[in-house]
């Protein structure tokens, strides 16, 4: 389950993406995102 803290990020990852390649990230990149993030957040 995705915590308000990691889906805040997500979105914000999501935005800075668009920014940066003009186009929306694909669903496999934004799982590598969560991912990485739940990394983080299961050793903070």
């Amino acid at each position: 389950m995705l915590t308000t803290k990691i889906t805040f990020a997500l979105a914000d990852w999501i935005r800075d993406w668009r920014k940066c390649r003009d186009n929306n990230p694909s669903i496999d990149e934004c799982l590598k995102f969560v991912q990485w993030k739940l990394e983080d957040y299961k050793f903070s």
